[in-house]
């Protein structure tokens, strides 16, 4: 087998070796896949490398990295990437005033051409046809490249690691724009999702707005070619994950969250600071439930651990000051000087992220994702594997991973504030937890189960 993949995410390497893999995601399974079977990747170049066209690394790896102008950069990953596609998938728009299809906006979708085109001709080059050539194209920066992938031979497999909109939010887009993202996708054999209701999603898209379109069960028939449909959630890597937990920089993390708890049941929450985590409400459900219980304050601690993205907007500088004057708020009604009740932790300075999130989940009493919309969220699974027999999960039926963890979580709607309050209260109320060792057991055995080459065989199914 010989992997080809796209992908907008990048890697890091040093000395001709991939650096070392995090607990999950696209980059650190494509990177195990890799490493097994060797093959090609093509990425958008990261902003600190120097020019270079390819890169070979340990495992027989030859690594493209696609570097584009400053204009182009912006016009397809910050205006039509982010702003507009992420804005949709993710149900982030304010329809009242957003997004405005003008000249700009128009202009900007050139680049996005500009870039799935190199994308498509650098895929072109490296694809051999060969019987045991897999290509894999990942993320909704590259939604055009199998449209111009002219010479495909071979399995094409497409995953969206977010999630899909429903047909409504999806006829946002003007006709052109959403006819040809949808019959792009659909010049591939598999289509994968993290979750069944992001297929259903898609499926309902394409009957919306492809008339000649034949949907039956999760295969698509267009114009000559058939779509299978899966929804294969990522696994998590459980080594990679206990060894996290039991790592020096861990335990330094575990003395000084300890040192904040003060002694207190804890909750944490772990974010990135983009808008869907849905951190605000989180806060807000948390003050509900000290203001029906305010000794709750004495005895629990709410510890939220975020970062920022990586190309951090206005709108998400503008989302953190939100945050800290929620936490200060909170603070100032029911905290103390030598105890907070809510703390907002930024632990990426220290550059040990991944430590802190493993410390905290080995000491709390719950764990909460009350995310608006997510294509995964890899911290559920992490939190399934290291919560303690007595904790809760607290999960958004809106996470992709919801319908993995449905048995073993706490459903949360969260839009709704008194109920996510009373899951809170009832998860960190009673100081000796409940008995989940049954639920606890089920899960991480389904954890274990999972592996990066299941997951491969599942997109690309025979």
């Amino acid at each position: 087998m010989r992997l080809i993949t796209c992908s907008n995410s990048y890697p890091r390497w040093d000395a001709g070796k991939l650096l070392p893999r995090s607990p999950g995601g696209l980059v650190p399974m494509l990177i195990a896949l890799l490493q097994r079977h060797g093959g090609q990747w093509i990425f958008t170049a990261p902003p600190d490398l120097p020019a270079v066209d390819e890169v070979s690394v340990d495992g027989g790896i030859q690594l493209h990295p696609m570097a584009f102008d400053e204009q182009t950069r912006h016009q397809h990953y910050d205006v039509v990437s982010i702003r507009l596609f992420l804005g949709m998938l993710h149900y982030m728009h304010d329809t009242a005033v957003e997004p405005v299809f003008d000249r700009s906006l128009l202009a900007a979708w050139d680049g996005y051409e500009a870039v799935n085109r190199a994308y498509a001709k650098r895929l072109d080059e490296l694809a051999t046809g060969e019987p045991d050539e897999l290509i894999l194209i990942n993320d909704p920066h590259l939604m055009l490249v199998p449209e111009f992938f002219v010479q495909r031979r071979g399995p094409l497999t497409y995953f969206l690691g977010t999630p899909w909109c429903e047909p409504d939010y999806f006829g946002i887009l003007p006709a052109h724009i959403r006819v040809r993202l949808l019959e792009s996708l659909l010049r591939c054999d598999t289509v994968g999702f993290h979750a069944e209701r992001w297929v259903d999603a898609f499926l309902a898209c394409c009957t919306r707005y492809l008339p000649d379109a034949e949907v039956s069960g999760r295969v698509v028939r267009y114009r000559g070619r058939t779509t299978t449909l899966v929804a294969v959630p990522f696994p998590l890597d459980v080594d990679v994950v206990e060894r996290l937990r039991d790592a020096p920089a861990t335990d330094r993390w575990r003395a000084e969250l300890a040192l904040r708890s003060v002694g207190r049941r804890t909750m944490v929450r772990a974010d990135r600071l983009d808008l869907w985590k849905n951190i605000p409400r989180g806060f807000l459900a948390y003050e509900a439930m000290l203001e029906r219980r305010p000794e709750l304050a004495e005895s629990c601690w709410f510890a939220a651990v975020v970062t920022m993205p990586t190309r951090a907007a206005d709108r998400h500088r503008v989302y953190q000051e939100q945050c800290e004057a929620l936490v200060r708020r909170i603070n100032d009604r029911f905290g103390t000087p030598a105890r907070e009740a809510v703390s907002l932790i930024y632990p990426a300075s220290r550059g040990d992220s991944r430590n802190c999130v493993a410390a905290a989940l080995t000491m709390s009493r719950a764990a909460i994702v009350n995310s608006t919309y997510d294509g995964l969220n890899l911290f559920a699974k992490e939190a399934a594997l290291l919560l303690d027999d007595r904790a809760s999960l607290l999960l958004s039926v809106n996470a992709g991973v919801y319908e993995q963890l449905a048995p073993h979580s706490v459903a949360l709607d969260p839009f709704d504030i008194d109920q996510t309050s009373r899951a809170m209260e009832a998860a960190l109320g009673d100081p000796d937890g409940h008995d989940g060792s049954a639920s606890a057991a089920a899960r991480r055995e389904l954890l274990h189960s999972e592996t990066a080459e299941r997951w491969l065989a599942a997109v690309f199914p025979a």
